[in-house]
């Protein structure tokens, strides 16, 4: 599974800002207790918008994942046209950009 983030977050925060932020969430976390942890664990393994993420989650950077949509655009297609062409082969995308290349008009 690859997880996307595709969140832009803009801050007039200093390098200085971010750096006592860490240091104060570094204390925070050396001054839990076990019993505050485990809490906090159970609450956010509550959380049904707030899933846990897999051991074997893949992560990209933002510059992997806007090297990966450049020049892209995204198309709404049905979800039982997708599953056909998924079940089809890895080569999927490729698959429907070939097909949908061959249905466009003329340039």
């Amino acid at each position: 599974m690859i997880v996307r983030r595709e969140v832009s977050i803009r801050t007039k925060a200093t390098a200085e800002d971010w750096a006592e932020a860490r240091r104060l969430t570094k204390l925070a976390l050396a001054e839990m207790t076990p019993e505050e942890d485990a809490a906090i664990t159970a609450d956010a393994l509550a959380d049904p918008d707030n899933p846990p993420i897999e051991d074997d989650a893949e992560f990209m950077t933002w510059e992997e994942a806007q090297a990966r949509l450049k020049g892209r655009t995204q198309v709404a297609l049905e979800h039982d046209v997708v599953e056909r062409f998924r079940r089809a082969g890895d080569d999927w995308r490729e698959r429907i950009d070939a097909i949908l290349r061959e249905a466009a008009p003329a340039e």
